[in-house]
């Protein structure tokens, strides 16, 4: 009994130090493994290892102190079972560890869904007032719109619709810029030539262009000067019909004949 009370006391107090002779110094060294540690005072090596403390009690180099020889071997399979508790123990807290983690995170989890469904549920209550502040914006709108003297104003009558004069009606398609009306002006087309191009296909697609523009476009690209034209100024491009054309356009007896020619058909019609 005393024996196995020495046993026990000797392996719940590590480090495990034992005697042994000076010549044996490297072989215990190299047993006692990573966790050695050397007593100076007593001259005795130790470990913490219950691994290399069976190592050293095999090799017979080394000695554990506080138990007898004869209790060597018991010593040896009580190393070997406190070893097994020892590691049945951290895996149960590392278990238990794992668990508490898990728990924590479930409930952190459970506290950020909280929190993002108040924050959706707020967020939607922001919402909701502000759609039906504008709804009550539009609607108070509405009404003083009603109470405006011009808007129960009778309608023209078609008399007085007619009488209207006629700067205010407007062309179908783009306005015309000024330089634009200008530049077909100095080269002789009529009103009448104007509206009747709209009915031409060869001068091409209209795009973003007015009536006067794709009239200018093709004649820019079908006639061209008899002598070069120096290119126009900043100044006098922003004044041009377009940024894109050489200023002015061409006035040759080809241009004056077809020019005569669209001013005949319009006149014609």
């Amino acid at each position: 009994m005393a024996s196995e009370s020495a046993i026990e006391h000797y392996l719940a107090n590590p480090p495990y130090y034992g005697r042994s002779h000076p010549r044996d110094c490297a072989t215990v060294k190299r047993l006692c493994g990573p966790t050695r540690k050397f007593d100076y005072e007593r001259k005795l090596w130790a470990t913490r290892c219950t691994d290399a403390l069976r190592a050293l009690v095999a090799s017979k180099k080394w000695q554990p102190v506080g138990v007898a020889k004869e209790a060597h071997a018991p010593l040896m399979r009580a190393a070997v079972e406190h070893r097994a508790k020892a590691e049945a123990a951290w895996k149960e807290a590392e278990e238990a560890r794992k668990a508490q983690e898990e728990e924590e995170r479930k409930r952190l989890a459970v506290e950020e869904a909280i929190k993002m469904s108040k924050r959706k549920a707020r967020e939607a209550e922001e919402a909701i007032a502000e759609l039906k502040a504008k709804r009550q914006k539009r609607a108070a709108d509405a009404k003083a719109a009603a109470k405006l003297p011009f808007a129960s104003k009778p309608a023209p009558a078609p008399a007085a619709a007619a009488a209207a004069p006629d700067k205010e009606k407007k062309r179908d398609g783009i306005e015309p810029s000024e330089a634009e009306v200008a530049e077909c002006a100095r080269l002789g087309f009529t009103e009448q030539a104007i509206a009747y191009s709209r009915k031409l296909p060869a001068l091409g697609p209209r795009g973003s262009l007015s009536d006067e523009g794709r009239v200018l476009r093709y004649y820019s690209l079908v006639f061209e000067h008899d002598e070069p034209v120096p290119e126009l100024t900043r100044a006098e491009r922003r004044a041009s019909w377009s940024y894109e054309c050489r200023w002015p356009l061409a006035n040759t007896a080809d241009s004056r004949k077809y020019v005569d020619e669209l001013n005949a058909e319009a006149a014609a019609l």
